[in-house]
């Protein structure tokens, strides 16, 4: 009898061990299904709409990957409120400048939080407790069957059933053409999309220049109430006019007869004076500053040549001459270039207040001394120009 008593307490004690071990599992599974051991931070996504599919418990998604679920949803002032669960480890990773999309897999199917990362990224992380806006939401097959409903509901069945049979009646026989139509059609917006930027900037401009019209209207307005007068001073002078107009016609035909036998020659005139009118327009810049600096000269030098009486005032020395010839340091050097360039005119050589010259620049054309070096030294018994003519550039005296 104490072993059968002893054996049923042991039967009692596995069944309720089995049962205590059966409850901790289920409630360690209830509570790890529930992320009760998962270390999660709370984030709260406001949009205008959840959808009918977005339940709790729905995911929470970051490039594709779960990171979290949907803790609740509410909805307040035509609001859904999502609070979510994130995974602390995986918060560090969603950018502080995210956006929220809500969008199912399917058109039916569970509905879903994605967090999208911007073409910029932030370099701050999202922070625990952040409230983040929606941006979109996917559409749904309820919507479109609620805006299709509220549509027809206001249409009138009878208006709706004559137009119908209206279109119908003037589409019998015309399939073909009808269809020809629409493959045009199609082919003209095949055209026209590529163009439809500058369609919209041929837009902007239309309304700026309906814009400066719309400045100019009273001058518009009042050049057209000038046109009466005009139009009668016209009318009144037609003579005057139709004589001036065959004065025109036969000056012209005189002219024509005039250069007609000279055409060639002034083609060839033409086309001789381009070489020089080309040259003339690339220094046209020097033609007004030289003009000015020779009415500045002629103001400033006047008093030298005597003014208004005839004369010279000089002031006369003996300086050394110019070196000899020399060859070969005396050929001519051809290094200027350069221009148009005006070199300081209309300012000329004048003296300043404080008594000194004011000198204008000058173009370097490395052919002297810069500036002038008169000869410094007495050169004697130089070779004279008979020699160099005569007798080549080294000839010796002697042989004189």
């Amino acid at each position: 009898m104490s072993s059968a008593d002893s054996s049923r307490r042991s039967v009692r004690l596995a069944g309720a061990v089995l049962a205590a071990i059966l409850v901790g599992f289920t409630a360690l599974t209830y509570f790890a299904y529930n992320d009760a051991f998962a270390d999660t931070k709370p984030i709260t996504v406001v949009s205008p709409r959840a959808g009918l599919v977005m339940e709790e418990g729905g995911k929470v998604k970051f490039h594709g990957l779960q990171i979290g679920k949907v803790r609740s949803i509410t909805y307040a002032n035509e609001q859904a409120k999502l609070e979510l669960s994130v995974n602390a480890k995986d918060l560090r990773l969603i950018p502080s400048n995210a956006t929220v999309r809500i969008a199912g897999t399917t058109v039916f199917g569970a509905k879903s939080v994605e967090f999208l990362a911007p073409q910029k990224p932030s370099d701050s992380s999202l922070r625990p407790g952040a409230t983040v806006t929606a941006e979109a939401v996917a559409l749904e097959v309820n919507t479109v069957f609620e805006n299709l409903t509220r549509l027809l509901g206001k249409i009138d069945p009878v208006n709706l059933n004559a137009t119908l049979t209206a279109v119908g009646e003037g589409l019998r026989g015309n399939g073909d053409n009808f269809g020809q139509g629409l493959v045009e059609l199609d082919q003209y917006l095949d055209q026209l999309n590529p163009k439809l930027p500058t369609l919209q900037e041929d837009f902007r401009k239309a309304g700026q220049v309906g814009q400066i019209y719309g400045d100019a209207a009273p001058d518009i307005v009042r050049i057209l109430d000038n046109l009466p007068p005009l139009s009668r001073t016209v009318v009144d002078q037609q003579q005057d006019l139709k004589a001036t107009l065959l004065a025109a016609i036969g000056l012209g035909n005189n002219g024509y007869e005039t250069l007609a036998p000279a055409e060639k020659d002034l083609t060839a005139a033409l086309q001789r004076l381009r070489a020089p009118t080309t040259l003339l327009g690339r220094y046209s810049p020097e033609i007004p500053c030289t003009l000015q600096a020779i009415s500045k000269a002629l103001v400033t030098f006047t008093p030298l040549i005597g003014g208004v009486r005839p004369g010279l005032f000089l002031t006369n020395s003996f300086p050394l001459g110019a070196p000899v010839y020399t060859y070969p340091d005396s050929l001519p050097i051809v290094n200027a270039s350069g221009g148009p360039n005006c070199r300081g005119l209309p300012n000329i050589p004048t003296k300043t207040q404080n008594g000194s010259w004011f000198r204008s620049p000058f173009l370097v054309t490395d052919n002297a001394y810069i500036p002038y070096k008169p000869l410094e030294e007495l050169q004697v018994n130089a070779p004279d120009t008979l020699q160099y003519l005569y007798n080549g550039a080294f000839a010796k005296r002697s042989e004189f």
